[in-house]
């Protein structure tokens, strides 16, 4: 419990921290704050907590790293290092978040140091998470290959050819939307699963 409550205190500062200095990413601090009531509602549940803890840990970590993209390799470089950077970090992120929730239970384990049995209980949120979180992963590497094909003349192709894909830009146009919906879903499942396991534990006590 005192190591989870630990990460959680330098999560909470981190994020206080990068709240007052970065710029934009609305729907990723609304998101965090969520997260962080979650992670309070669900203070005596090691089990559900490590996966909420695990969502706030990486988004949190999100914002560090795009910290540096956003002021200095936004106002220095083109668009396809630009959007490759974003994406391309995105998509990184994705696949940490990935494997955190599908070694849940051993990562719990270290964290508690064998001591709490509830983290060797079933959650029922890891599949419906498994399958949001390998929707951001789809978003993100779709969304930089769908950058490197608009931005072909950065390759050497000539402008003429490169410019008919200049257009391709659904992913790019819609991108905040689908990542924001995931992020609802993600919520959403996560509370459900905080009650859940709530409503489980007197009757297993």
């Amino acid at each position: 419990m005192k190591v989870v409550n630990l990460i959680l205190v330098t999560i909470l500062s981190s994020f206080l921290l990068l709240n007052n200095i970065s710029a934009g990413q609305n729907v990723q601090t609304v998101f965090c704050v969520l997260l962080i009531a979650l992670v309070v509602f669900a203070k005596n549940d090691l089990n559900s907590r490590y996966m909420v803890v695990s969502y706030l840990m990486v988004f949190t970590l999100g914002k560090i790293v795009f910290y540096p993209i956003e002021m200095y390799v936004y106002p220095n470089f083109n668009s396809l290092v630009q959007n490759s950077a974003a994406f391309g970090m995105s998509f990184l992120l994705d696949i940490l978040l990935i494997y955190l929730v599908r070694n849940r239970m051993l990562f719990s384990l270290m964290l508690t140091g064998g001591e709490e049995p509830s983290v060797l209980e079933k959650n029922y949120t890891e599949g419906p998470l498994f399958g949001l979180l390998l929707g951001y992963a789809s978003i993100d590497l779709v969304a930089f290959v769908e950058n490197v094909v608009r931005n072909l003349e950065y390759f050497g192709f000539s402008k003429e050819f490169a410019k008919q894909f200049w257009h391709v830009t659904f992913f790019y146009d819609y991108y905040e939307y689908l990542k924001g919906t995931l992020m609802a879903l993600s919520i959403t499942v996560l509370y459900m699963g905080v009650v859940i396991r709530k409503r489980q534990m007197p009757s297993a006590a």
